[in-house]
């Protein structure tokens, strides 16, 4: 009877550990592989001295500047270590700014030095290396997406821990008013030009580009840019980022110009991240590949490291850890 009862409990206690595993191994390895990032929780600075590009120009001796014409300019911060481009574009009335940065440095006095208009803020996603000036802002707008609305409490939002991230470089998720939400698909009339914000989750469920028709432009934000895509971190969906990839290449036209959130591709060489749809269609193949457990693997065992073009490496979670 001892030995039956043993048995039993082994068995039990068995099961009960194996349970235990599968929830570390279900929550744990996004976050464990953020490690690399943590550097004593402080903002990732770069270790090179920028050399810019021709269309790049120094502001101060933080941001740079290139003017993209027709009313936008890319505005870069090749000293942090993710070398971030936020981008604003500005109508007669009113002008909008594509990101904030990481808020390592205030970014209003270099849009302030390119338009005096009132501007309104759009975060791409709610990673804190784009979010880092939002509250300073005025006027801020979000995705109105039933998820964010849930967050929102009298007009102000919260971010939470694995929706911000900024514990990995020591920052705590901000609070900040909104001020106006926008539908995917809406269109942001800046007076004598209009923008459609398109809802294209997958790197995030909440992740949002902006077209610019009249220009023929699409700014990205992280759904793609030139170097390592991450498609591993809490709220990233393979099925669902492919998906949008698909749905994306199919309004672009064959010049539509592509301008993704994150630069120094070839550092210590900074240009503005400029991509294409053949980049886009190549990255929904990859996707695909990864939401299936078929891609070829180019190195990591987490995050799974799968081959996108010349230009960009995949960065995958598991197909069973999306959700």
């Amino acid at each position: 009877m001892r030995r039956l009862m043993s048995v039993r409990w082994l068995a039990g206690s068995a099961a009960i550990l194996a349970a235990l595993a599968m929830m570390v191994a279900w929550r744990m390895p996004e976050v464990a592989a953020w490690r690399w990032a943590l550097r004593a929780g402080r903002p990732v600075m770069a270790d090179f001295e920028p050399q810019l590009g021709p269309a790049l120009r120094w502001v101060d001796d933080y941001y740079v500047v290139a003017e993209l014409s027709e009313g936008a300019w890319a505005i870069g911060e090749p000293r942090y270590g993710q070398c971030n481009f936020s981008y604003l574009i500005v109508g007669t009335e009113r002008a909008l700014l594509f990101d904030t940065g990481p808020g390592v440095r205030d970014i209003r006095p270099v849009v302030r030095s390119l338009t005096a208009l009132p501007v309104l803020a759009l975060p791409s996603h709610l990673h804190f290396d784009h979010v880092g000036n939002l509250a300073r802002f005025a006027q801020v707008a979000l995705p109105d997406l039933p998820l964010l609305r849930a967050q929102a409490r009298n007009g102000r939002i919260r971010l939470g821990r694995y929706q911000h991230l900024g514990f990995v470089e020591g920052s705590e998720p901000p609070e900040f008013a909104v001020t106006r939400w926008i539908a995917p698909g809406e269109g942001i009339d800046l007076g004598g030009r209009t923008l459609t914000m398109l809802g294209m989750p997958g790197h995030t469920p909440d992740s949002v580009v902006l077209a610019d028709r009249a220009a023929d432009r699409l700014f990205a934000g992280d759904f793609i840019y030139p170097s390592e895509i991450y498609a591993f971190l809490p709220g990233a969906d393979l099925a669902v980022y492919a998906a949008s990839a698909q749905r994306l290449a199919g309004r672009l036209g064959p010049a539509t110009a592509v301008y993704g959130a994150h630069g120094c591709e070839r550092a210590p060489m900074v240009e503005v991240p400029h991509l294409a749809r053949s980049d886009v269609i190549d990255l929904g193949r990859a996707l695909t590949l990864a939401a299936a457990s078929a891609g070829p693997t180019v190195g990591g065992l987490y995050p799974r490291q799968l081959p996108v073009n010349a230009r960009m490496t995949l960065y995958a979670k598991y197909p069973w850890m999306s959700r």
